[in-house]
């Protein structure tokens, strides 16, 4: 299995130019970008950094390099600053597209719901950490990895095994997938909570091998769900158990672990 950490610095400006609401949960914004953008479709789950605009002085800051091309990031930057998924990406016309799960607040959500075509934010660059090797790969999240998972189910290799647990708010969140892979959808429950665990440790992989568990969800069920497959597949090498915390509830993105 490859593993891979890379991250590409542009410092560009996406503008919006389409604005859709394709569920309960989501809004969908298509941007164009004002420099060329890299992403690899071999990328299982690339996410990008957005930068958002000051609401006091309306300035978008971004990072700056170094002597030794090391990313200098001020608290400025670091306040405004925000990790999306990758929904969808057209080389071809350098447009990608962003879906923005809706919450009651937030900056990048309030941002997303105010949105009208024409306003910006800026990009820092895009980034995967992991790429396709004839893995088994096994996909979990909630709403707020959806989009990574989708865009990862729909740039399999062929004949690329692999399964998703996917656990959303409302039943207009299911996507309809062009796969013959198996998708596990659940409906969020709150007299079962840990129902994205069970459905996981449920699922017979005894005749599979070469196992990779991705998973981008909530903090505290990140934290069960990486325990739970320690656990159960006790033999699985450290790099096979990729499990971020995409999220904790009553906390602003940089004030919380991503990883524990």
């Amino acid at each position: 299995m490859h593993e891979k950490s890379k991250k590409y610095i542009i410092n560009a400006l996406l503008t919006v130019i389409k604005i859709e609401r394709p569920s309960e949960s989501y809004l969908r914004l298509s941007f164009s970008c004002n420099k060329p953008l890299a992403v690899n479709p071999n990328w299982i789950c690339p996410h990008l950094k957005l930068l958002f605009a000051d609401p006091l002085t309306g300035k978008i800051t971004f990072p700056m390099l170094d002597e030794n091309n090391k990313i200098l990031v001020s608290d400025k930057v670091r306040q405004f600053a925000r990790s999306y998924s990758i929904r969808a990406y057209d080389e071809s016309s350098n447009q990608i597209v962003i879906d923005f799960a809706i919450h009651a607040s937030g900056l990048a959500t309030v941002w997303a719901q105010q949105a009208k075509v024409g306003d910006q934010i800026g990009i820092v660059g895009t980034a995967g950490k992991l790429e396709f090797d004839n893995q088994y790969l096994i996909l979990m999240g909630d709403v707020s990895s959806l989009p990574a998972i989708c865009y990862t189910l729909e740039h399999l290799p062929v004949n690329h095994k692999a399964v998703a647990f996917i656990e959303v708010n409302h039943k207009t969140d299911i996507v309809e997938l062009l796969s013959v892979l198996s998708v596990q959808w659940l409906i969020k429950d709150a007299n079962h909570p840990n129902q994205l665990v069970d459905a996981v440790m449920s699922w017979d992989l005894s005749q599979q091998d070469n196992l990779l568990f991705w998973g981008g969800l909530e903090s505290s069920l990140a934290r069960q769900l990486r325990q739970a497959i320690k656990d159960k597949y006790v033999d699985l090498a450290p790099n096979s158990v990729h499990i971020t915390s995409y999220w904790r509830e009553g906390f602003a993105e940089g004030e919380f672990k991503h990883r524990d």
